[in-house]
């Protein structure tokens, strides 16, 4: 019996794939990868051997030929990622989807409820289809905080493209100390193929563990636009301060931990914000995997 965490090659991603065959690269969100380094660290906490966990890819998971397992179902799900396996039995904490998804699958989460959710608006889709759902945040947030005694000194301001790119007004709204302390850091890995083999996907979490290190050793204070960026922060003890230029759904429950702040708020950000308490946030969502694996329904061999 195996312990799934998820993978993203990225198979069924068609502007990935366009991207490729005009430029010959294309990039990806090192986010991504944060979040299978999550599961494996939840797995450990839950004292799961390393040897038991396999990587199972999302984006090719309806054609999962691998061993029966259990798969914690963080992270944002697409058409493409359905129907599941036999041998897949899911644990749906930190799952994000629209209401295609859940009208096309909804025997599967009505089987599977509660239905952990990474952020309200998922848990209220599903609560208008009669599906029991709690928000339970994303399963990054239950990293290991880093050593207390550590205290870093650099301002990482960690940034990606698209929606994800750094609002423009930010840096001037920064004090002066904070501005001469900060590093850049663009959370994306350029990348050469379509879909990524699992060299690749290795590679992006290799970056995904360098770049948690980094924060973890050597900042005083992450700001950012990305989800995956506040969050294994928040987890790890660094204060973060959250900064958009819209308020998207999928920050519901990050923006019930820490202020979002959009541009029109940036004179009033709080450089200096106290960390929340997480540990009712990692207590949940460990227990919600224990007491899954432990009465769940074995998958199918």
């Amino acid at each position: 019996m195996k312990f799934g965490a998820l993978t993203f090659s990225y198979r069924s991603f068609g502007h990935f794939r366009d991207s490729m065959a005009s430029a010959g690269h294309y990039s990806v969100n090192i986010g991504d990868a944060m979040q299978s380094i999550a599961t494996r660290a939840l797995y450990r906490q839950l004292g799961i051997a390393d040897a038991d966990m396999i990587g199972i890819d999302r984006d090719s998971l309806p054609h999962y030929k691998g061993p029966p397992a259990w798969l914690v179902m963080n992270g944002v799900f697409m058409p493409h990622c359905f129907p599941l396996p036999p041998q897949i039995e899911p644990i749906f904490t930190g799952f994000r989807a629209g209401m295609r998804v859940i009208n096309e699958n909804l025997d599967l989460l009505r089987r599977h409820q509660p239905i952990g959710c990474r952020d309200p608006n998922t848990a209220q889709l599903l609560a208008k289809r009669g599906i029991r759902a709690e928000v339970t945040g994303c399963i990054t947030l239950t990293l290991p905080a880093r050593d207390p005694s550590v205290v870093g000194d650099r301002v990482f301001v960690v940034a990606g493209s698209g929606e994800g790119k750094l609002p423009e007004g930010l840096l001037a709204a920064m004090p002066r100390e904070l501005l001469a302390r900060v590093e850049f850091v663009h959370q994306r890995l350029t990348v050469f193929e379509h879909p990524l083999s699992p060299a690749w996907v290795r590679g992006a979490e290799r970056l995904a563990e360098h770049l948690l290190e980094t924060y973890r050793t050597r900042a005083s204070l992450i700001v950012t636009p990305l989800h995956h960026a506040a969050t294994p922060g928040l987890a790890s003890g660094i204060r973060v301060v959250l900064c958009r230029e819209d308020d998207s759904p999928r920050f519901g429950h990050v923006a019930s931990l820490i202020p979002l702040y959009g541009p029109d708020r940036f004179h009033a950000i709080d450089w200096e914000a106290k960390l929340p308490d997480l540990g009712p946030t990692r207590a949940r969502i460990l227990e919600l995997v224990r007491q899954r694996i432990a009465g769940g329904v074995q998958p199918a061999g």
